[in-house]
């Protein structure tokens, strides 16, 4: 065992085992509120496996990125309190993945879904498009491919079948659990809450006992990237940009788009009027 390493955590919430319908904040049912409220203890559960079974690893230091929506789903109360975690609004600090940089010895992805247009997926969503298309990639394998810029390896994923078996196609030595398998793009046959627990926390030992044969997944530059999706991840999709961003490398690329979409606000450093939720 390997003590004092740094494992960052990425989250989403469509990947956890019971989910199978997109979140509805226009809804202010009671009913609703109570589907949210139970949906994000179902992703708190499964990101504590992740990070209790990484600080059983010898980890020193995990850090969360709770990186769905609003920025702020986990129930972070609950969480290990080894254990530290980067919340609030997405994407108006400085990076998608804040303060994740090369002193990481571990990327671990929990609540992982499928990129747009993946038939038979949970909620599938977001479809990043790199050289008009010779590559595809989903919100994670661009994780892994941002870790992979800083020389980072991915080491484990969960969420449904298909996102899985995505990640194990372009990182063949990566952990995976599949918590359910996508029978429709709104229903699934899921594994019960403590048995994906179960799972993730032990293949995420698995993974970071085995990270040294797992190589950083990278995408050689130059290259042209784009995303394609609709306000309602509805086919058919549409480039977000008119003209993709060219760049020498991934950082650069992602950066340089992620910064041009409207709904992002980088680097919020003073009160600008935003409200939760």
């Amino acid at each position: 065992m390997i003590y004092g390493m740094k494992i960052y955590v990425q989250t989403d919430i469509e990947g956890v085992a019971g989910l199978t319908f997109f979140e509805n904040m226009a809804d202010q049912s009671f009913e609703n509120a109570q589907h949210r409220q139970r949906m994000r203890r179902l992703l708190t559960r499964e990101v504590n496996a992740a990070v209790t079974a990484a600080f059983e690893s010898g980890a020193a230091e995990v850090v969360v990125n709770d990186s769905h929506g609003s920025g702020y789903n986990i129930l972070f109360e609950e969480l290990d309190p080894r254990c530290e975690i980067i919340h609030g609004r997405n994407c108006s600090g400085p990076h998608w993945l804040p303060e994740f940089d090369k002193t990481y010895d571990a990327l671990v992805l929990v609540g992982m879904h499928a990129m747009a247009g993946t038939a038979n997926a949970i909620v599938s969503h977001s479809l990043w498009e790199v050289n008009d298309g010779a590559i595809y990639l989903s919100e994670a394998s661009m994780a892994a491919a941002l870790a992979g810029v800083r020389g980072v390896p991915t080491v484990f994923a969960s969420g449904d079948d298909k996102i899985c078996a995505e990640l194990r196609d372009k990182i063949p030595s990566i952990h995976s659990v599949a918590v359910k398998k996508g029978l429709g793009a709104y229903q699934a046959r899921s594994l019960m809450p403590a048995r994906a627990c179960e799972l993730i926390a032990q293949g995420v030992r698995e993974a970071i006992k085995g990270r040294a044969r797992i190589a950083p997944y990278r995408i050689p530059g130059p290259l042209r990237l784009n995303l394609l999706d609709s306000p309602t991840h509805v086919p058919p999709f549409k480039r977000v940009m008119e003209q993709s961003v060219v760049a020498d490398d991934m950082e650069t690329a992602f950066t340089r788009a992620v910064r041009q979409f409207p709904w992002n606000k980088f680097d919020t450093s003073l009160p600008d009027g935003f409200k939760y939720p």
